[in-house]
């Protein structure tokens, strides 16, 4: 499939920029509510087990399903003012946001040299999850130029 002629694949040094806040705000977040939620073992640890630990995984793959398929971005995306979109520009729905961020894991692994290094590779920047979910990140102004510019 091809991106409008215009839209342009985000710069890969703001996408590392934004995987870093948003692996922050998970990391944080998951610490938060494992150290507020989880029981102490007799070593010190504080462990998240069963549903809370559940609803705790549940919850860090929803931070990205539906941040990017509600508002285009999480909040590390929207730091750096990018976007997820179609290949054509559009939003992304709800199983296209799944699809990139199941694979989130493969990328990620091990600390998203797997995505970095595709992201690399692909001439739209895309990781293994933006392969098969057809999507691309974009800068927010290029797609609003694009828009601009099919108006007039």
């Amino acid at each position: 499939m091809e991106t409008r002629s215009q839209l342009k694949p985000a710069p890969l040094a703001h996408r590392v920029l934004a995987a870093i806040l948003d692996s922050t705000f998970v990391f944080l977040g998951f610490f938060y509510i494992a150290w507020t939620f989880g029981d102490i073992r007799p070593n010190g640890e504080r462990v998240l087990s069963g549903m809370p630990g559940l609803l705790l995984m549940l919850g860090m793959l929803a931070y990205w399903v539906l941040l990017e398929w509600l508002l285009g971005s999480t909040m590390g995306k929207w730091a750096c003012d990018l976007q997820v979109t179609t290949l054509r520009g559009g939003n992304i729905s709800f199983m296209q946001s799944l699809k990139r961020n199941l694979l989130r894991a493969i990328d990620f692994f091990p600390f998203y040299l797997t995505g970095f290094v595709a992201a690399s590779l692909t001439p739209n920047r895309q990781r293994l999850g933006d392969l098969w979910a057809n999507t691309i990140v974009v800068r927010k102004k290029d797609i609003q130029q694009e828009t601009a510019q099919s108006v007039s």
